[in-house]
């Protein structure tokens, strides 16, 4: 069963995570164009690949303690391709905003700046958490 993204959805993540959002703001921008726009199924392919992109990160963290993990320049590749798709995901969301919203996301988060990939990396947290909290409401439904 496909969970409806809603405008309020933000606010229900930050409850089941129990935790705030470190770009809620920012994340509503995207939401709120989602609905307008109904890319409902491209804001949830986002926040698969921004919870994949998470666990790709974790596991060059961990690197080494790894066994099953043969080659780190594999898992470097599948993480720069998809962080990449995040960026195309996020423009093409917000294709049809306003201006001030394009630049706005340019600048904060999509060039290739340091501040930029703090920005998108705090993102990427956020956008976990609403891929985990629509996986838990997809499950709980079916009880």
């Amino acid at each position: 069963m496909k969970i409806p993204i809603n405008k309020n959805i933000l606010n229900d993540v930050e409850l089941f995570s129990d935790s705030l959002l470190k770009r809620k703001a920012d994340l509503q921008i995207i939401i709120d164009e989602s609905l307008q726009n109904n890319f409902d199924a491209k804001f949830e392919e986002l926040t698969f690949t921004g919870k994949y992109v998470q666990g790709l990160k974790r596991v060059l963290q961990k690197g080494g303690e790894f066994q099953e993990i043969d080659n780190l320049d594999h898992v470097n590749k599948d993480l720069t391709e998809n962080m990449e798709k995040v960026i195309g995901d996020i423009r093409a969301l917000l294709i049809h905003s306003s201006e001030t919203n394009i630049k706005y996301f340019e600048d904060s988060y999509l060039s290739l700046t340091p501040n930029c990939f703090q920005n998108l990396n705090d993102l990427l947290e956020d956008l976990e958490w609403v891929k985990k909290y629509l996986n838990y409401q997809k499950h709980s439904d079916k009880n």
